[in-house]
């Protein structure tokens, strides 16, 4: 059985303006750390993941609703495993950073690596 890592890009697409609604420049690049962390610490929960050939990354987009939890919006891939695994992992969990406000939305990518 191969080991599959996980990580997250940390060269990410910091897209937030498709659900931002002003123009506020105080959330730049850089103050999404925590964030990011958090979303990467969520996605390594497990060690070994089977079903993934070779390498693959994946587009993800997410949104935060009223109640601070992560919905995944959608993916990049094609493969119901990866799709599957994003989605259940993330959608619904509570995010602790405070760094995006509700409706506010991230674009990143997430490296499968075996």
């Amino acid at each position: 059985m191969k080991k599959i890592f996980l990580s997250v890009v940390v060269a990410l697409f910091m897209s937030s303006a498709f659900a931002a609604t002003a123009t506020d420049t105080s959330n730049t690049k850089s103050n999404y750390v925590e964030t990011y962390k958090e979303l990467s610490k969520l996605l390594n929960t497990y060690a070994q993941l089977e079903g993934i050939g070779e390498d693959t990354v994946v587009k993800v987009r997410i949104v935060i609703n009223e109640n601070h939890e992560i919905v995944v919006m959608s993916t990049s891939t094609d493969d119901d495993f990866l799709n599957n695994y994003i989605k259940t992992t993330l959608n619904y969990q509570k995010l602790e950073a405070n760094e995006l406000a509700s409706g506010n939305g991230l674009v990143f990518l997430v490296k499968f690596m075996k």
